[in-house]
């Protein structure tokens, strides 16, 4: 006889647990509810569950504090959360602190969330099939025991290669990243933020595993086509390329991707790589993709590179700050970026900032239209060739702003200046 999964469902709403427990009804699930996050815990000191499901919103006790408190009285439970579509800050630290495997937005989908629970139930006897208790595993080992030393020696020659193989993979995908990072400027926290932030967002977008491995194979990997370049090109922010230059950059995505083509494991990578030029709106290389047609692991890679270029000093001549790097993103939104994708990522920036050390910024980046008489220019504004406009420290008039605008009518392109912060005026 099939063991029923055990399944406790939590929330303060009556109406709501017994609209979850009506969606398993049957043999095959056996539920238990609790009216609080108290109860829930009262009941976890006694009884163990395949699978715990928590509303966000609960009085005393949230959902992310009741999952953390979860981890220590049943850490081989598997944790989902539900969650409003306004809960995104509480649903990041409910995945951070409460080591939730799933969140689903309420409302919920009945087959959606069934066919969730499912795969939770799935993936925890697969752990468990993996990590035997101590008896299990000693039976295994006295079974092992009695059959013949040849077979157990190829038995584990075998295990053995498998496992070595495994980390050569990985271990070579970081070579080959640690060896072009030694050729590129971007610093190594960069690059290392470029992975953590891609990995992250797959995560938070519930890819699978497999998904989010090959999104942390092309992070490794994005700027190989970029060793094909001379130093000029390397070392030249990307505003202030000539479009043959910008044109001539771009073509990285694709040498990359055909470097890696004789890889056959990599061909997703590959593919991540070939498209992480490709803007949402259709105008990027190097196919003109639009919006869902863009691979989502690319769209991903797009908006942690981009970031981590602007806070790098890659993009303008001197680093962004945080919150200007996120305000200059947010205006391509719908033109190079996904803008779903970038809502969420940014809120996973500033999740991010608060374990942070704060460090002031003394400088804040506007457009032409937003600045006003008296504002001091903080940095030196140059044109797009280079040219000097306003010096460092020059404090603005109308006719000057005037002057400005009338060369950005006329230049056809928008013009990003660094004023003093008003508290620094002094």
């Amino acid at each position: 006889m099939i063991q029923a999964s055990k399944i406790l469902f939590v929330d303060d709403e009556a109406q709501m647990l017994t609209a979850l427990a009506r969606v398993f009804r049957g043999q095959q699930f056996e539920v238990t509810t609790a009216n609080s996050a108290k109860e829930g815990l009262s009941l976890l000191a006694d009884n163990q569950f395949d699978v715990i499901i928590s509303d966000m919103r609960m009085p005393e006790m949230d959902g992310a504090h009741f999952l953390a408190e979860t981890c220590i009285l049943a850490p081989k439970s598997r944790r989902v959360l539900l969650t409003g579509y306004s809960d995104q800050e509480s649903t990041i630290r409910a995945i951070n602190e409460g080591q939730v495997h799933q969140y689903l937005c309420k409302p919920w989908d009945n087959q959606q969330l069934r066919d969730t629970i499912e795969a939770e139930v799935a993936e925890k006897l697969r752990i468990q099939a993996a990590t035997p208790d101590l008896k299990e595993y000693q039976t295994l080992k006295d079974q092992v025991l009695t059959v013949s030393d040849e077979l157990a020696s190829a038995n584990s020659f075998a295990d053995m290669a498998k496992e070595e193989l495994l980390d050569q993979y990985n271990t070579t995908i970081k070579i080959i990243s640690n060896l072009i990072n030694m050729r590129m400027p971007s610093s190594y926290t960069a690059n290392c933020n470029v992975v953590s932030h891609s990995v992250a967002l797959g995560k938070l977008v519930k890819l699978d595993s497999k998904v989010i491995g090959e999104i942390r194979n092309a992070a490794h990997l994005y700027q190989v086509g970029k060793l094909a370049f001379d130093d000029q090109l390397l070392l030249t922010q990307q505003n202030e390329l000539t479009p043959e230059q910008l044109k001539q950059y771009h073509l990285h995505s694709v040498m990359g991707a055909d470097l890696l083509t004789p890889l056959n494991s990599l061909d997703y990578t590959a593919k991540l790589i070939r498209h992480q030029n490709e803007n949402y709106d259709g105008t990027g290389s190097p196919q003109k993709l639009t919006a869902n047609s863009i691979p989502l692991g690319s769209r991903i890679l797009r908006l942690a590179i981009d970031y981590q270029t602007l806070i790098h000093g890659h993009f303008f001549k001197e680093a962004l700050s945080s919150h200007d790097a996120l305000s200059y993103m947010e205006g391509f939104t719908h033109k190079k970026y996904d803008p779903d994708l970038f809502g969420l990522y940014k809120k996973l920036i500033l999740e991010l900032e608060k374990t942070l050390p704060h460090h002031h910024n003394s400088d804040h980046m506007v457009t032409i239209s937003e600045l006003r008489a008296q504002h001091i220019v903080n940095r030196d504004l140059l044109n797009h060739d280079g040219m000097l406009l306003i010096a460092k420290g020059t404090q603005l008039n109308d006719n000057m702003i005037d002057k400005l605008a009338n060369y950005c009518r006329r230049d056809g392109r928008e013009l990003s200046v660094f004023i003093k912060l008003e508290t620094d005026k002094t």
